[in-house]
């Protein structure tokens, strides 16, 4: 007998090492597992939904006489999933009810109409009309372009989202008592238009 290592022997150790590497890959493969889907997961976008809850209109006396005020209220809502930031636009045009010789103009009928009730919610905006006159005017308030860093510059600006329970806005006009006989049958069409958006910037 050599000391030297036989061929068998070489080979008989080859084998020992496969045998091993078989079993090392049978045990990974006997692992547990297990998965489950969680299925349902929506992203929309929320939505900004602005409406009346009754009326959308005033509801302005169109037989004013001078000296004498006319209020009323429109009540806004807010039906969407996201709250917003309200403006106010105001706008007026000539509406007579009856020609007269002097046929006063529709601007000449709003700087003698004086806001004296101007209301969201329990907030008295008048404070937010900017003029030189010693109480302010329809068209001091039609006139009244606010936010200079806002996209769309509007009247009345900031206010809070007016909830899905609603905010009454209210206005009351008077019609100077210093106005002649020339203003009879004069009048103006008010427009007021109300804009909710995601951002006081727009």
């Amino acid at each position: 007998m050599t000391d030297g290592v036989t061929r068998r022997q070489v080979l008989g150790g080859l084998v020992t090492v496969g045998a091993g590497s078989a079993a090392t890959g049978a045990g990974t493969m006997a692992y547990f597992s297990d998965s489950e889907n969680s299925t349902g997961n929506r992203i929309s976008a929320g939505t900004l939904n602005l409406g009346f809850a009754e009326s959308a209109s005033f509801s302005f006396s169109t037989a004013l006489a001078p000296g004498t005020e006319i209020t009323d209220t429109v009540r806004l809502v807010s039906a969407g999933t996201i709250s917003g930031s309200l403006d106010v636009d105001f706008d007026y045009v000539e509406s007579d009810s009856a020609q007269n010789d002097a046929d006063e103009s529709a601007s000449a009928v709003a700087e003698n109409l004086t806001v004296v009730t101007l209301t969201y919610g329990e907030t008295d905006l008048t404070d937010q009309i900017t003029t030189d006159n010693p109480s302010p005017t329809l068209a001091d308030l039609a006139d009244n372009a606010h936010g200079s860093d806002e996209t769309t510059q509007n009247d009345l600006v900031d206010l809070d989202d007016p909830g899905n329970s609603g905010t009454k806005f209210t206005i009351g006009l008077e019609l100077a008592k210093s106005v002649g006989n020339s203003f009879q049958g004069d009048g103006v069409e008010i427009t007021a238009t109300f804009h909710l958006n995601q951002h006081d910037s727009q």
